[in-house]
């Protein structure tokens, strides 16, 4: 009778013992290490997935942008460095970029050249989507100013506030023609200028070679319009809007080490219906622009830019 309880008391003793190492500190610590370990893999996991994701996306989205930027950036390119140009005296641009996620900001400034000094002139700003179509973001720029048949209508370029140039169309018979080119010639010695020719009529690059050179020619206006007929403005019509704007206009920028009429591109191309020449830019100091006070081929003259020589 006594071993039997005895016996009992032993099973009883077991079962306790079982569940003292259930309930033991090292058990629970063991099962919270184990469970630390698993949330640590799971979130080392969800991490490296997120990663991985994260760069094929970048990458992806990437090569769609950096491919819409060459195509964008090409054909600015030849814009700028083609024949013809749009947009008078504009030679150089360059390109900023800054990069997101799923697309880029693309800044394009423009230059024309003064001397030896590049004046930005225009600056646009793009936004590169890695889907969809490249859009620009500039806002709208406002141009102030009031129109008058008595003298010309000055425009001002917005990033740097100098005079924006005008060309006049040899077939349109004005209120008002601008000589600017007798004011330019008597400013200040070390200045420099920039001034818009327009031509009594349309000529031949060879016959625009022998009426003024090539010394202080920047630039040659082709001009587009392709009118037979001469057409005489009423007073009531304004002269402003009907002449052409520089940004508007197509041309070639010329050199004088390099005389344009000999120019491989205008080889064979002299004749007035192919390349009608109807106006230029020249730039210098007065001194150096006196001489086109003499040419009476130059119908009007507008200055633009002006900037100290030193």
């Amino acid at each position: 009778m006594r071993r039997h309880i005895m016996k009992k008391g032993n099973n009883l003793s077991g079962e306790n013992e079982k569940k003292d190492f259930v309930s033991s500190a090292r058990f629970q610590k063991t099962v919270k290490k184990t469970k630390l370990k698993q949330i640590s893999l799971y979130i080392l996991i969800s991490f490296l997935t997120v990663s991985v994701f994260f760069i094929i996306i970048q990458f992806g989205s990437h090569t769609l942008i950096n491919k819409k930027l060459e195509q964008d950036i090409a054909r600015i390119a030849e814009q700028v460095h083609g024949t013809p140009v749009k947009g008078a005296g504009i030679v150089d641009f360059d390109t900023s970029i800054s990069y997101g996620l799923l697309s880029a900001e693309g800044k394009i400034t423009y230059y024309k050249k003064l001397g030896d000094r590049m004046i930005p002139w225009e600056s646009i700003t793009k936004v590169y989507p890695a889907i969809g179509k490249v859009k620009k973001t500039n806002t709208e720029k406002v141009e102030v100013f009031s129109t008058s048949n008595n003298k010309r209508t000055v425009r001002f370029n917005h990033l740097n506030n100098e005079r924006m140039i005008d060309f006049y169309y040899p077939h349109i018979g004005y209120n008002s023609l601008p000589q600017e080119l007798e004011i330019a010639a008597g400013l200040d010695k070390n200045t420099l200028i920039e001034v818009a020719l327009s031509f009594e009529r349309a000529m031949t690059v060879e016959e625009v070679g022998k009426a003024i050179g090539a010394r202080n020619v920047e630039w040659l206006w082709l001009d587009k319009s392709n009118a037979k007929a001469f057409t005489e403005l009423q007073f009531n019509e304004t002269d402003f809007f009907h002449v052409l704007h520089g940004e508007g206009a197509y041309g070639f920028s010329v050199s004088e080490d390099y005389p344009y009429w000999n120019q491989e591109f205008f080889e064979n191309k002299s004749t007035e219906t192919e390349y009608p020449i109807s106006g230029a830019i020249i730039s210098g100091t007065p001194s150096e622009l006196e001489r086109f006070l003499e040419i009476d081929i130059i119908r009007t003259s507008v200055i633009g830019v002006t900037i100290d020589k030193y």
